[in-house]
């Protein structure tokens, strides 16, 4: 059995997976191996589990993996890889979310040092920081090692990815659609293909997938899922970065936000009434908080 072979079987049960694609993730994982659900040995799992993994299986057809060796020669050949829940190189902190996608399909690569990432959220409407005030905060998250991930559609995302590059940093974009795809009207074909470089662009869909508001809306799950905390430069009500927000604190993740943000803006103080939002004076605070909370907290061990 062949690490492609078992990729294969990943691919194969999502795309007969009707329902949310991170259920058959967690049964695979369960499973530990997507093969033996393919040849029907449900050991271990629950009641729920048996029944999730029965239903995809019988929806398998004989030459399903077939086709998704194919796919992964194919996209390899175009420049990315994969990587399952299966594979060690899956993103520790993605893994500790509810909603992990089973796949990612990387250009460029993901490392070790990638646990020290931290989401930086906003957009391009009023409330967002100034330019260079941006471009100083990102640097210092560069050069104090942390990898900020952001998105690839707004001029505050290109900032970020400018910024920790220009620096000598790591950075990460989760894309909205394909990683074979063409990059959308409002991505930066330039900064693209820097990040594939000098970090990851990466994408939890079909290689071929086109950019949608709901491909939007999952690639969500990636941003936050990708990091160890989230940082908030932006955001009004009813925004993508305000539904970012909510989405990390659902996941669990820690959410820092400026001063000036807490202050205008009334659903970021309803949203630290629930706990999980720190507000932070400025970046100096920013890093003291996250070195406290990414090298010190989560290094600690209970046993």
């Amino acid at each position: 059995m062949s690490k492609v072979t078992e990729q294969a079987a990943v691919l194969a049960l999502t795309r007969v997976t009707a329902g949310p694609w991170h259920h058959t993730a967690r049964v695979i994982q369960t499973a530990r191996g997507a093969l033996r659900l393919v040849d029907g040995d449900l050991t271990g799992l629950s009641g729920d589990d048996r029944a999730h993994a029965a239903e995809i299986v019988s929806r398998l057809r004989r030459d399903d993996l077939a086709h998704a060796e194919d796919l992964i020669a194919a996209t390899r050949a175009d420049g990315a890889h994969l990587i399952t829940v299966l594979d060690e190189e899956y993103p520790g902190n993605l893994d500790f979310v509810h909603n992990l996608p089973p796949f990612l399909w990387i250009r460029g690569r993901l490392t070790d040092e990638d646990h020290r990432s931290v989401a930086v959220i906003g957009d391009d409407r009023s409330g967002g920081p100034a330019a260079g005030l941006l471009k100083h905060d990102i640097t210092a998250l560069a050069e104090a090692g942390f990898t900020p991930v952001a998105g690839l559609c707004s001029g505050v995302d290109s900032a970020v990815h400018g910024a920790a590059l220009a620096a000598g940093g790591r950075t990460i974009a989760p894309l909205a659609h394909g990683v074979t795809a063409p990059i959308t009207p409002g991505e930066n074909a330039t900064v693209a293909a820097e990040i594939a470089r000098g970090g990851a662009l990466v994408s939890p869909f079909w290689p071929s997938a086109p950019a949608t508001e709901a491909a939007v809306a999952l690639s969500r799950i990636v941003i936050s899922g990708l990091a160890a905390a989230v940082y908030l430069v932006g955001g009004e009500e009813g925004s993508g970065p305000a539904s970012q927000a909510r989405l990390a604190l659902a996941q669990g993740r820690h959410l820092f936000v400026t001063h000036r943000l807490h202050r205008e803006q009334p659903w970021v103080r309803r949203a630290a009434y629930r706990g999980g939002v720190t507000v932070v004076r400025d970046i100096d605070d920013l890093l003291a908080q996250m070195v406290n909370l990414v090298d010190v907290t989560l290094n600690v061990k209970l046993f």
